[in-house]
């Protein structure tokens, strides 16, 4: 994310200018009024672990019917700035009413085209059975927990270089921790709710040496993906 300036502008609102998507992001201080200016500007607030989904999701259901009169509310996305929240500028990240943390993020309205993406990236992923789940959540709490070098050998090595690969894999091509553990490990092995910080061990993850694994490579048209 550009560099950004963060500025008192009124008693009740924040003013941020960036240069990009969400340059002029204005944020007032209550969720009421945050999601009615977000609304206006095709901005969503992204959350940096676990956050309310409809809170997230609720300005992308009042301004992408704005740009196509028949998109579904409901089928509506919010991409985040895909950057560390450690190498984010301070002054573009907020806490909600209830102290969650998040960043402007931008509205996703062409969602089946999203999912569509995200259905190709996880079908190059390791599919993941009932077995396999049980030990790569066991290998990820080990890791967070007591670091990498007391992952026992066997499956959970092996596990542990499947979820490198994946996480490599999503972030090559800019998704993020909640797809990472929403779509693609909780979908498969019928989780909702993780007992550790997502992006924490997303970032952790991603992370590794290749020795443990690598991207599984570009999926964007045209090989459209960041450069590491």
């Amino acid at each position: 994310m550009k560099a950004t300036l963060l500025l008192s502008y009124l008693p009740t609102i924040i003013l941020v200018g960036t240069k990009g998507s969400n340059a002029g992001a204005v944020l007032p201080r209550s969720d009421a009024d945050t999601i009615a200016s977000f609304g206006r500007q095709g901005l969503c607030l992204s959350y940096f672990s676990t956050g309310p989904t409809d809170k997230e999701l609720a300005p992308c259901k009042i301004f992408c019917p704005t740009q196509d009169p028949n998109q579904d509310p409901n089928g509506v996305g919010c991409k985040g700035p895909g950057i560390d929240q450690d190498k984010l500028d301070p002054s573009t990240i907020f806490k909600d009413d209830d102290g969650n943390e998040y960043t402007p993020g931008t509205c996703v309205c062409d969602l089946s085209a999203a999912e569509a993406f995200l259905d190709v990236v996880i079908q190059a992923l390791a599919k993941l059975d009932e077995v396999l789940c049980a030990v790569i959540l066991s290998a990820i709490t080990t890791i967070i927990e007591i670091g990498i070098d007391f992952v026992p050998g066997g499956a959970e090595t092996e596990a542990v270089k499947k979820a490198v690969e994946g996480a490599k894999t999503f972030v090559e091509n800019g998704l993020d921790a909640a797809s990472f553990f929403g779509n693609w490990i909780g979908d498969s092995c019928g989780i909702s709710d993780f007992s550790f910080n997502l992006q924490d061990a997303f970032d952790g993850l991603s992370v590794e040496p290749d020795s443990l694994g690598v991207s599984k490579g570009c999926f964007k048209s045209g090989g459209a993906c960041p450069k590491p």
